[in-house]
């Protein structure tokens, strides 16, 4: 991965900087081209006029030749005038070799070319030259020389240059995109290796954390969250494992005994029909009570919502268990508001949720105690109070855990799921559920949902 972007970023600077080249050499070339035209342009005006002023005399064009090269440097200018047959008439110039070749070249008048000769004396390299060639009014032809020798050596040391600072960009650039993308894979690589790790079982592996930038640590802190909630979903998993474990060993050794003391004879048929139908009924209501907390949980458990006024349903639920309250002795308090309080949702979960949470209270209030409901509105909250032993200080963080009973309360029918199945619920509806306990006065599960559910 990190050499495709390191590739990326040698082609990035290769192309910048070879754009920037071309820009510069196009303007070194033009800068030198324009130069050279108005040289030339200029020396044939002159010449011109200077040929028109002394009427064509090849004397005295003789001497503003010479003038004109000393002007301009000898080796700078070559000069020449012709018939129209290319025969030289006049000539002024450092370097024989530039003169024939000028003269031997046919040109349409007005234009400029390049030429090359060798250098005077026979010393090594090439001399270039541009040429224009202009009409005289008498039929002859003024050719002008300009030695672009030193122009083109420059172009060619810049072209040099560019070429070789692009080489060096080019690898300065690979050399940045290698360090940036081993950078940035890096933590790539290691949450790879963590990934690897939790792959054979290890749910404690964790990524460091790095200073690659924010979105890296976004992802690190993700992938650090997800390990941490699988690794805590297996805990609890392996908890509630043992917990079934436990829980279905009460019923199933009870299945048994009465088996075996029925094969000794201790027993009837209807009294091991009565024992199997007993425990195997309660056996099926804890596993189908464990499915609805887990289908709630995972948001499997899809129930159509309708808008309930939760005054009237709490009062309706509230009808059900006074009967049971008054059979046992208890004081049944509901306090409602006088409107209406609307909800959306499912009546049959909501008959769970209050269900569960006053089957509790009747349960564990004793006689001559008080149970209350208490509904409010904005935000509709449902609080179910009772009197009673209470659920001391250290078991409150417990009370909603799958299959966790009170010492005190483990010789009472139950499963220890009621409230966790009452959490879930309200959290399916983006609520909460919350217990406070005064010890030997009050205990308080108060469930709070959003007017609009989620």
């Amino acid at each position: 991965m990190w050499l495709r972007i390191a590739w990326g970023y040698w082609l990035s600077f290769g192309a910048l900087y070879l754009l920037t080249g071309a820009l510069v050499l196009f303007a070194v070339l033009r800068h030198h081209v324009m130069g050279y035209h108005e040289t030339l342009a200029l020396l044939s005006a002159d010449l011109v006029a200077d040929y028109r002023e002394c009427g064509g005399d090849i004397g005295q064009m003789k001497r503003d030749f010479r003038e004109t090269v000393e002007e301009e440097g000898h080796g700078n200018v070559f000069l020449t005038i012709s018939d129209a047959d290319g025969r030289a008439l006049l000539k002024e110039s450092s370097n024989d070799a530039v003169t024939r070749a000028m003269l031997a070249r046919a040109s349409r008048p007005g234009t400029t070319y390049r030429i090359t000769a060798a250098k005077r004396g026979g010393a090594g390299g090439e001399i270039a030259v541009r040429v224009r060639k202009t009409p005289l009014p008498d039929g002859r032809i003024l050719s002008v020389g300009d030695n672009v020798t030193r122009d083109e050596r420059h172009a060619h040391s810049v072209a040099t240059l560019l070429s070789v600072t692009l080489l060096l960009i080019v690898l300065a650039g690979g050399v940045v995109g290698v360090a940036l993308a081993r950078r940035f894979t890096g933590p790539l690589s290691r949450m790879a290796k963590a990934a690897r790790a939790v792959v054979k079982g290890d749910y404690s592996v964790r990524v460091s954390e790095s200073s690659e930038g924010r979105e890296i640590a976004d992802l690190e802190n993700a992938f650090n969250t997800m390990c941490a909630t699988n690794e805590k979903t297996l805990a609890e998993l392996r908890v509630l494992t043992d917990d079934i474990a436990h829980d279905m060993r009460t019923p199933l050794t009870r299945m048994r005994a009465a088996a075996e003391m029925r094969v000794m004879g201790g027993s009837t048929d209807e009294t091991l029909a009565e024992t199997v139908s007993e425990e195997t009924g309660s056996m099926l209501e804890m596993i189908n009570m464990m499915l609805e907390i887990s289908r709630t949980d995972c948001g499997i458990s899809r129930t159509p919502r309708e808008d309930l006024d939760l005054a009237t349903f709490v009062r309706r639920i509230c009808d059900l268990y006074s009967a049971l309250a008054e059979d046992k002795g208890l004081r049944f308090v509901v306090e409602c508001p006088p409107g209406p309080v609307i909800f959306s949702g499912h009546k049959g979960r909501l008959q769970q949720l209050l269900g569960n949470l006053l089957d509790n209270a009747v349960k564990f209030t004793p006689r001559g105690g008080e149970v209350s409901v208490r509904l409010s509105s904005d935000p509709a909250a449902i609080e179910v109070a009772n009197t009673g032993p209470g659920i001391a200080a250290c078991d409150l963080p417990h009370v909603f855990t799958r299959f966790w009973r009170a010492d005190s309360s483990r010789s009472l029918p139950g499963n220890g799921l009621g409230l966790a199945l009452v959490k879930a619920i309200a959290a399916s509806y983006g609520g909460s559920v919350a217990c406070t306990s005064d010890p030997g006065r009050e205990t308080v599960f108060c469930v709070e949902l959003p007017k609009t559910a989620t």
